[in-house]
């Protein structure tokens, strides 16, 4: 198992080239994750952006978490490095709470605007946080 997938991330690369050319790519260079083939550069377009020039993607690396919120970006690629740059970034921007371990303190306001902080719950009521992407509501 890699560096990456212990921090239960899946990685892919992306190109504008073909399922084909990706296919020989990946065998003669061995490579241990999934190539998508963006020929129509819809993904491209989105979010590397494109090198008019070569026609092309830009070289950006995108940190998403299971929630689907962008949480780094990569724009100084360095392709010597890029493995070891891919694991450091996912260590410092994916949640490191374990099971077990002490829940860190934090302060949140309610829709009622009273404030609550997390630490003076401790000895007195179990709480549970569910987290969800967004309020799906006007604002």
């Amino acid at each position: 198992m890699s560096e990456i997938e212990k921090t239960d991330t899946v990685l892919f690369g992306v190109s504008v080239d073909t399922v084909e050319s990706h296919k020989q790519f990946k065998e003669d260079e061995n490579f241990g994750f999934s190539l998508l083939a963006d020929t129509e550069f819809d993904a491209s377009k989105l979010y590397s952006g494109i090198m008019e020039r070569f026609n092309a993607s830009n070289r950006v690396t995108f940190i998403i978490d299971k929630a689907g919120y962008i949480r780094a970006i990569d724009k100084e690629v360095n392709v010597r490095t890029h493995g070891e740059d891919v694991v450091k970034m996912l260590g410092d921007v994916l949640p490191k709470i374990e099971v077990g371990e002490m829940a860190p303190d934090f302060f949140a306001t309610d829709s009622d605007e009273e404030q609550h902080q997390l630490s003076k719950y401790k000895s007195k009521k179990n709480v549970a946080l569910v987290f969800y992407p967004r309020d799906f509501g006007r604002g």
